[in-house]
């Protein structure tokens, strides 16, 4: 089953070729028949000229026979085997005359050949056995009276001839019938018609490779503006604009119209759901906290049991409504992406995480022109969520890196010298609500967090074991084709 390109370019290119092949094809064909035809026409002209320069150089002889009174005008006819010849048979096919050209070789010509009126084609083998396109034409001559000592009247001596070959011109018993022949090697007009045909292919062939650089260049640069749009699209996904222009084509205006309004109205909408869902989470604290005091005083009433349920299910609840409210800050669902200074961002982190563990080592590897593809916002979210985890759990060392890799992708690392975690719980750190160790304060939602935050951007990150001995996380700001979170295919 033939697969039709999917590619807007190869389509347009694999039309045009379509039809450019068969159009050359049938040009071809045309050009070679009407030359040949040409040519064909051309030598029969020309051996119908020598035919009737030979007939009119037929003259009566005193034997009572015909001679020829001169040579033609073509001197090939007196060069041996030229391949152009000529030969006089009488009726019964008997030669009379032939050219020199043919030198001690004679055509074999019939009567029957002549069964019509006017010149006759035929192909003839010649003396080296080449193929002859020959005319062959019959003449009545009416020879002058002779007396009966077999001397000629020369008041009689004008001949006639005709060219009807099935009875002579009157009843005169003088009239005789000849067969003139007129021949030319065939392949003097194979030769043209080879030569032509490669001039006629070569040409073509230039042509085709004229008209195919003309179509790919036309494609090319008739595909341009599209290249220009795409280029204004990732721009716009990364935040450096925030609408596209039209790149010079009118027929482009509606579709960048378009585009500009869906951009426009996908932002309104991802506000909209935001700030539905954080009056949603805000909402839902006054209840919570009601249903709180309630507890409290069931447990005064000595229900203490009642109340640790009531408690233990508003825990759940409060821990479902701050996760979607953090979760309502996230700017990684709209349409364009802005972009932060990291080195500012993470210094203000840092400084904030400093007041509460004074005695750890913050080792900071972060260029000061760094800026990161995310809303300041969410970058502070996530570093804020992985640096703080990492205080927590070191011993005495944080390091920060930002970064790129050998293909010049951005990369933050967070490493610590606590006591890590089994790469086993790798997965399982992410999920909501995990906690390997419930002596530390939290309630679990800080990875998982982060988790949102790079889902919505398409970003990824990975654990590792650093080398300072702790946990390691790594975050890829880059949309990856198969890494998936919590990928610990390095160590």
């Amino acid at each position: 089953m033939i697969r039709t390109p999917t590619s807007l370019r190869w389509r347009l290119l694999l039309l045009s070729t379509l039809v450019m092949i068969p159009a050359l094809l049938w040009l071809a064909w045309q050009l070679s028949w009407e030359f040949e035809d040409s040519v064909e026409s051309r030598v029969h002209q020309e051996l119908e000229n020598h035919m009737k320069q030979l007939l009119a150089r037929l003259q009566p002889a005193p034997d009572g026979t015909v001679r020829i009174t001169g040579p033609l005008s073509d001197p090939r006819f007196n060069t041996p085997l030229s391949g152009l010849y000529w030969q006089i048979n009488d009726a019964e096919g008997k030669v009379l005359h032939r050219s020199r050209s043919l030198w001690d070789a004679e055509l074999t010509l019939t009567p029957t050949m002549l069964r019509q009126d006017g010149i006759h084609e035929y192909v003839l083998t010649g003396p080296r056995n080449e193929t002859l396109y020959a005319l062959v034409r019959g003449v009545w001559v009416e020879l002058p009276a002779s007396d009966g000592n077999g001397a000629t009247n020369s008041s009689a001596a004008t001949e006639r001839r005709t060219e009807q070959p099935s009875s002579p011109p009157g009843s005169d018993a003088n009239s005789h019938r000849y067969i003139i022949t007129v021949a030319l090697n065939h392949a003097e007009i194979s030769a043209a018609l080879r030569q032509f045909n490669w001039q006629l292919t070569f040409g073509l062939l230039l042509l085709a490779a004229i008209l195919i650089a003309t179509i790919l260049a036309q494609v090319i640069w008739g595909l341009r503006p599209l290249d220009v749009l795409r280029k204004q699209l990732q721009q716009v996904r990364q935040g450096s604009t925030r609408t596209l222009q039209n790149p010079g084509v009118a027929e482009l205006e509606p579709l960048v119209q378009e585009l500009n309004t869906l951009l426009a109205t996908h932002e309104q909408q991802v506000e909209n759901a935001r700030a539905r869902a954080a009056n949603l989470a805000h909402g839902m604290k006054t209840p919570l906290a009601v249903l709180a005091a309630v507890a409290r005083e069931v447990r005064k009433h000595g229900l203490d049991t009642q109340a640790h349920e009531m408690e233990e299910q508003l825990h759940q609840l409060r821990r479902h409504v701050e996760h979607e409210l953090a979760r309502s800050k996230i700017h990684g669902g709209m349409a364009t992406i802005p972009h932060t200074r990291a080195a500012r961002a993470l210094q203000g982190i840092i400084r904030a995480l400093h007041a509460t563990a004074e005695n750890l080592h913050w080792r900071v590897d972060v260029p000061e022109d760094a800026i990161v593809p995310m809303e300041e916002g969410d970058f502070m979210e996530l570093a804020g969520n992985l640096l703080e985890n990492a205080s927590k759990w070191a011993h005495s060392t944080v390091r920060v890196r930002l970064d790129t890799n050998t293909r010049g992708l951005l990369h933050l690392r967070v490493e610590d010298d606590g006591p890590g975690v089994a790469p086993q719980h790798y997965d399982t750190i992410m999920q909501r609500g995990t906690r390997l160790d419930e002596s530390t304060h939290g309630n679990g939602l800080g990875l998982a967090i982060v988790r949102d935050i790079l889902d919505s951007y398409g970003y990824s990150l990975r654990f590792y074991r650093a080398d300072l001995g702790g946990l390691g996380v790594e975050v890829m700001f880059h949309r990856a084709d198969s890494a998936s979170l919590g990928d610990a295919t390095r160590n």
